[in-house]
């Protein structure tokens, strides 16, 4: 009965026409996305607020509820004005629904949500919208985005892997790949040392000299400067920017052997960016500080690690390194757009 091609998307529109939106404080916000499962970097505040500042986006942050007031998701929206274009609104990994529900159930509240997005970017102008929804990829997800106007763009889905915190810490290790768990080990033996330091100016210099050499190595683009130091200033009860640097045993001063990057955002801590130079490499510092990360993670209270992506296109080796994690793997439906029509009509009043 779930089925699209069986309830269709004039149903969803009919029974979600008097579903609501209501603009959030930062306040606010944070009462419910504390509660929203396996919640995600991209549609964290501080996320959206280091675009602001990096890339000139202006977010709204939605709570969307249904015919009885009754809340039913949360939603960033990334906004701009475009020369010639007007508006254009990105919802990415968005939005989140409040409650854990059943596949189908998750997938109509998902449709209901997305119209009365539909409806908020008529009103407010934004005449290309574009999401990624936080939905796993499926045939009925895919027919019911293209039910509602929905076409899909020419880029990957996002793939990525979740590791469960809610064991301790012994079973989480065991949990792991044996060879991955040899090499972490093998690294603790060889004098590799990982501290988590201060977010200060001088940290966020060695970030991005690591950050550089690692997208020159790597031939990526990856975050830009802006963006990267824009999140590096975020604050937040519900927010980490968690940067751990490795050395050797003997080590007296910097550079560090290795850097890392890992981002909690409500439940969910994010793997970001992992790299060690020549020296660090053999020592397997790599999976030392990793492995620090996930345990840091835990004792803060977190329910998942994000391994922060994985799909064809991921380089050997860091495929490799991550596959090692045992990481439960998801894949995402993609990004879609939709033109807004500046004209409503609403065919379903008619006879």
């Amino acid at each position: 009965t779930r089925k699209i091609d069986k309830y269709g998307v004039k149903t969803i529109k009919k029974l979600t026409q008097k579903w609501t939106t209501k603009k959030l404080s930062s306040s606010q916000w944070d009462l419910y996305w504390k509660n929203c499962p396996k919640a995600n970097l991209l549609q964290s505040w501080q996320y959206g607020e280091g675009k602001a500042i990096s890339e000139g986006w202006k977010p709204y942050r939605l709570l969307l509820l249904d015919h009885d007031e009754m809340p039913v998701a949360i939603v960033q929206i990334l906004t701009k004005k475009i020369p010639f274009i007007g508006g254009i609104a990105r919802i990415n990994r968005g939005p989140i629904l409040l409650k854990k529900e059943s596949s189908e159930r998750e997938l109509g509240l998902l449709f209901g949500a997305l119209n009365t997005l539909i409806r908020e970017a008529r009103r407010n102008r934004w005449w290309f919208l574009f999401v990624a929804p936080e939905i796993n990829s499926s045939e009925n997800t895919n027919n019911g985005l293209k039910a509602l106007g929905f076409h899909r763009a020419k880029t990957q889905p996002w793939s990525s892997g979740l590791i469960s915190l809610s064991t301790d810490e012994d079973a989480l290790l065991m949990s792991l790949a044996g060879k991955w768990r040899n090499s972490m080990r093998k690294g603790i033996k060889l004098g590799v040392k990982v501290k988590k330091v201060d977010c200060s100016g001088t940290s966020l210099d060695t970030l991005m000299r690591s950050y550089a050499e690692l997208q020159n190595i790597k031939g990526f683009d990856g975050i830009s400067d802006g963006l990267l130091k824009a999140l590096f200033q975020q604050k937040g009860i519900l927010w980490d920017f968690s940067l751990f640097f490795a050395y050797t045993e003997d080590q007296q001063s910097e550079p560090p052997i290795g850097v890392l990057v890992s981002i909690r955002t409500g439940d969910t801590s994010t793997y970001l960016i992992g790299t060690s130079n020549d020296v660090g490499r053999p020592l397997q510092a790599n999976a030392v500080l990793l492995w620090e990360a996930i345990v840091e993670a835990k004792r803060a209270g977190c329910s998942w690690y994000d391994i922060g992506g994985l799909n064809e296109s991921t380089p050997k080796g860091i495929a490799s390194f991550k596959k090692g994690l045992n990481a439960v793997p998801y894949s995402l439906t993609g990004e879609w757009f939709k033109f807004i029509s500046p004209v409503y009509v609403n065919k379903l009043n008619f006879k």
